[in-house]
């Protein structure tokens, strides 16, 4: 999902929304003076920095505009919703989500703007003068079912502000298993002296599903330790190619690379067109002993497929950083299935992240206030999102 451009202006981006409240004004027209709402909404305990790095951010983004102001008010909904919603975006799940305080629908009834990881259900209803919502991750499929296709309210998703980190967890992850990093830890926790010899790097053929921000990182580390690196796109077409990878191929000929690779990482975003992409042939159609990352979206794999590579011996290994359902349930049979890595959802570095987020979002509210197109806008088609993680 790295840069979702709809080809639209904004004019035909809008329509639905000037439909919905009669009539849609721009930041800057009519009344020059009146305050441009920004809701700062995503959960206050994942900013795992000090308050003073977060306060020097709100400081710049108010210092972007005058008619800044900021209301700090939490919304957040727990990561089972969130996976079920981003999953199945048609389905209603009102009935779980959190009753909202009354200073959240005070502040829903102001913003204009918001950052945020989740919303509630028919948020064109809840938060009348909202025009954008500034995602958290490459990822925003939780937020589709909020309404904001219908009533045009427009998306943008955080892609690249983790890539870097999230490429080098994998590549962190491939050198774990070809140099067989585990055994050699495992001989010196029993005092013995045993020699495990790895795989070379170089040489070997790295297939990466998903050619967005995060896949062309992963691209760029693997041709550093000198792999070939194969990649499928969803925009590509037969013949295209791309600087970063020695090969480039459209979606439909996800099997012709799988077949080459002696690694695979999944990048997707979660869309209808993939969820289970991953499914016993495709895992099949990989070569016998390849390794196969996930951290793009658990609805891409189908696990019992994963499940039954794996304890077959067909694929050599896999790490997965996501899964269908978040938090993974303590009795799913993943957690015992040999060779198999899991993660929970944190191939991310919080480090530079929180940084790297604002710093897009500030970009964006200049964007936005200036009428310039956004970065990173997601092309809704009713409740679908289009792009590449």
């Amino acid at each position: 999902m790295e840069v979702w451009n709809t080809g639209k202006s904004d004019e035909a981006l809008l329509k639905p929304r000037q439909m919905t409240l009669g009539g849609y004004m721009r930041v800057g027209e009519g009344d020059a003076s009146a305050p441009i709402v920004v809701g700062i909404m995503y959960p206050e305990e994942w900013e795992l920095r000090p308050r003073a790095e977060f306060e020097r951010d709100i400081a710049a983004l108010k210092a972007v505009d005058t008619r800044i102001e900021v209301l700090d008010v939490r919304y957040s909904e727990s990561e089972e919703l969130r996976t079920q919603r981003g999953a199945k975006p048609d389905e209603d799940y009102r009935q779980l989500c959190p009753e909202m305080t009354q200073q959240q629908r005070d502040a829903f009834a102001r913003v204009e703007i918001v950052l945020a990881m989740d919303l509630p259900f028919d948020v064109a209803t809840i938060a009348p003068n909202l025009r954008w919502v500034q995602g958290m991750g490459a990822g925003a499929s939780q937020l589709l079912s909020a309404g904001l296709g219908p009533a045009g309210i427009r998306l943008t998703n955080a892609a690249g502000v983790n890539a870097v980190s999230i490429a080098e967890f994998v590549l962190a992850r491939l050198l774990q298993q070809w140099k067989r990093l585990p055994e050699i830890d495992a001989m010196q926790r029993v005092h013995t002296w045993e020699p495990k010899y790895g795989k070379e790097v170089a040489g070997a053929t790295l297939g990466i599903v998903g050619f967005g921000a995060i896949g062309r990182q992963v691209a760029l580390r693997a041709r550093a330790f000198g792999m070939e690196v194969l990649s499928t796109r969803a925009s590509a077409r037969q013949g295209d190619s791309d600087p970063d990878v020695d090969e480039l191929f459209p979606a439909d000929q996800l099997h012709n690379m799988l077949a080459r690779c002696d690694a695979v990482v999944s990048s997707v975003p979660e869309l209808a067109t993939t969820r289970g992409l991953f499914g016993h042939v495709e895992f099949a159609t990989m070569p016998k002993g390849s390794l196969f990352i996930n951290v793009g979206r658990g609805s891409a794999v189908d696990e019992r497929a994963l499940a039954d590579g794996l304890r077959s011996g067909h694929l050599a290994g896999a790490a997965i950083d996501v899964a269908s359902s978040e938090p993974l349930d303590k009795s799913s049979e993943l957690w015992e299935v040999p060779n198999l890595m899991i993660s929970a959802h944190c191939a991310t570095s919080s480090d530079n992240f929180w940084a790297n987020l604002h710093a897009l979002f500030r970009a964006n509210v200049e964007r936005y206030i200036s009428g310039e197109s956004l970065k990173n806008q997601v092309a809704l088609v009713g409740e679908v999102a289009v792009g590449e993680k």
